[in-house]
């Protein structure tokens, strides 16, 4: 090798080679982690589809396209940011307000969750009674992977199988665990006794409800009748397609004839089978609550309650807040820093924590409050003085904040505003209500909407402090101190029957309250703004 060819190879050597550019480092997270967001995407959209969900699946077909072509084009910068937030909006927002309004025209409850074909399967198998004279089978329960079965052994051909809620499946004898010529067990499965359902509750339960389908054409189960023994039992209905009514098989004649309407299978005395289906009623929830005798006595009172509690906590915290706000704005005061450092601990500590600790104090036999008083006074177990307790304790935990924000609003008025107030000769009383109090409205005012429309769903605070109580009759009958969202909640998910239709109806009526309420007060805010101009 020559020398100039040598002190090329040393120079090429000893220079570095180029670092990875920045472009190529972004582009490279970009596709690591919009890799991540397609892989969940596509596993979604898979689920979905398996359990034919179609709208989920377009949702998530729609998100993918939309995410790929935001990301990995020049175009729709914007929604490189919007995106995120736009799917989740829609996922949780969007469709929850749609999904609550379809099902307030509904009957959808708790004893009408699925369609027709779903109603008529549950109640075959929900009635099924025993044949009359019908055989007797030797049985084993056995349980594997903590679902119990039924090893059934036909005393006729001698035949062992496995039953489940699904059908006979016959073991090989060979599997068969016996002592002698008695089937105790099979292999793979652990065998259970009396002992085992005590220890067990679930096991028994299990047992006691497990329908073995015997005979399709003659529509026969096998049913437990001790932990030994197993009959043939029928389906109690039969649907029958021409009339569109369930059959009975062991009352001649009766039948309970479709209602669509209603969603319920009905007889001539107006028995209904449950459960039923869901079906569309129109406006019917919503004219119900006030139609409804038993429903419009819970459902006035509980709403102007809401009202009134929604109202005067926003006006008590507020004026609150302005008034100690106001105290410690004054310069000659001293010790302000101490002042304000006490006066925001309340809005330090956890909610949930200070409600109960008030929960604790306003207990009339050991609350320290009534030690303190010596006295036994029912704060939150006679009607009024619970719904006093609950506006004391919503305005010691939410003063704080209209403390801190009215605080910042005076510090920003102009002190030459007030100095020409006076000297034009307005007392401080009328300087207050025409110059302080309209400029602090400018910067207060949307937050009183919020806390108006925070507060009359205040479910935290009620549920917490007083359970909705005290109740005058029963727990579905509404308490004292209840919200409208309490008392949808108890209405959807705290009674035997489920009433879904009912509390969407309600949830929709607060969402236009709350929602006309908030748009006539931004109204007002922008008339506001005019004054601070």
């Amino acid at each position: 090798m020559s020398a100039p060819t040598t002190a090329v190879a040393a120079r090429s050597a000893a220079t570095p080679r180029p670092s990875r550019s920045p472009k190529t480092t972004t582009l490279i997270v970009k596709i690591i982690l919009v890799g991540l967001v397609d892989a969940l995407l596509i596993l979604a959209f898979a689920r979905t589809v398996q359990a034919e969900w179609w709208l989920a699946a377009v949702f998530f077909a729609a998100v993918f396209v939309a995410v790929n072509f935001v990301y990995f084009t020049g175009r729709a910068l914007p929604f490189k940011y919007l995106l995120p937030g736009l799917v989740f909006l829609v996922a949780f927002q969007f469709y929850t307000m749609v999904f609550t309004g379809y099902a307030s025209f509904t009957n959808y409850g708790g004893n009408h969750l699925g369609d027709k074909d779903e109603a008529i399967t549950s109640i075959q198998d929900s009635n099924v009674v025993p044949v009359p004279g019908g055989a007797s089978y030797p049985v084993v329960p056995i349980v594997k992977d903590g679902t119990v079965s039924m090893l059934v052994t036909d005393p006729e051909t001698g035949v062992t199988s496995i039953g489940t809620n699904e059908g006979l499946t016959e073991v090989d004898d060979g599997e068969l665990v016996k002592d002698g010529d008695t089937v105790t067990g099979v292999d793979g499965y652990e065998s259970l006794n009396l002992g085992s359902f005590a220890n067990n509750p679930d096991y028994d339960k299990q047992w006691k409800e497990l329908a073995v389908p015997f005979d399709e054409e003659e529509g026969t189960y096998l049913r437990s009748k001790s932990v030994t023994q197993a009959s043939l039992a029928i389906a109690g209905f039969v649907y029958d397609e021409e009339q569109d009514a369930m059959v009975s098989s062991t009352e001649e004649g009766v039948i309970y004839k479709a209602d669509g309407d209603k969603g319920n299978f009905i007889n001539e005395a107006g028995e209904r089978l449950q459960p039923g289906w869901k079906v569309n009623v129109g406006f019917a929830n919503y004219t119900k609550l006030f139609t409804d005798a038993s429903i419009r006595e819970r459902f006035i009172p509980i709403t102007v309650w809401t009202f009134f509690f929604a109202i005067a906590t926003t006006f008590l915290n507020f004026s609150l807040g302005l008034m100690l706000a106001m105290v410690l704005n004054d310069r000659r005061m001293r010790g302000q820093g101490i002042y304000r450092l006490l006066l925001i601990v309340p809005f330090g500590l956890p909610g949930i924590l200070a409600v109960l600790t008030w929960k604790a104090m306003l207990n009339p036999d050991f609350g320290f409050i009534n030690q303190v008083i010596g006295s036994d006074i029912g704060w939150l177990t006679e009607p009024n003085l619970a719904r006093f307790s609950v506006l004391m304790v919503n305005l010691w935990m939410g003063f704080p904040y209209f403390f801190l924000v009215c605080s910042g609003a005076l510090t920003a008025i102009p002190v030459d505003l007030k100095e020409a107030a006076f000297v034009d000769g307005a007392s401080g009383r009328y300087a207050f209500r025409t110059v302080v109090l309209p400029l602090l409205l400018v910067a207060t005012a949307p937050l009183l909407v919020t806390t108006f429309a925070f507060n009359f769903n205040n479910y935290t605070l009620i549920e917490l402090l007083t359970q909705g109580g005290p109740f005058p009759g029963t727990i579905n009958d509404g308490g004292s101190t209840d919200l409208l969202i309490n008392f949808t909640y108890r209405l959807a998910f705290n009674q035997a029957n489920q009433q879904l239709g009912l509390a969407s109806a309600i949830a929709m009526l607060i969402f236009v309250i709350v929602g006309t309420v908030a748009a006539y007060g931004f109204r007002l805010t922008r008339k506001l703004e005019e004054i601070g101009r």
